[in-house]
């Protein structure tokens, strides 16, 4: 079987932004044109495009060593995120439920009697 391979992190060059020093504003104001500043070399349109290797992935993803690989690193950092969770303690899960529930009640009741309001209405207005 093949391993899966691990990605590689890109490189990528920051771009420099270019700030104009105060004798070229100067140069600017007065209407003369400024000394160009050098600028970093900019990559060709010719330059070759990275290979592709889409068959390669799409062999790794079938193969059942990569799906066993993949649900064994979710499992491990859920069981770290698990770690970091405030469970709350009984005295606070037993006000909380409690408090839900007086709510849904309360709710189901207002939302009843306009339903029975709404009905009686337009039985009134119909017919």
């Amino acid at each position: 079987m093949k391993k899966p391979r691990q990605k590689k992190k890109k490189k990528t060059a920051r771009k420099k932004s270019r700030v104009a020093s105060r004798p070229q504003a100067a140069a600017v104001e007065e209407g003369k044109t400024p000394i160009p500043e050098k600028t970093a070399a900019q990559p060709g349109p010719l330059q070759p495009s990275p290979k592709r290797e889409p068959e390669r992935k799409r062999e790794a993803r079938k193969s059942p060593a990569w799906y066993f690989g993949v649900v064994a690193q979710f499992l491990r950092e859920a069981k770290i995120e698990l770690k970091k969770v405030k469970w709350p303690t009984r005295k606070e899960l037993l006000a909380s439920t409690t408090m839900v529930l007086f709510l849904v009640l309360v709710v189901s009741l207002f939302l009843g009697l306009v339903d029975f309001g709404l009905i009686k209405i337009i039985k009134n207005i119909v017919g």
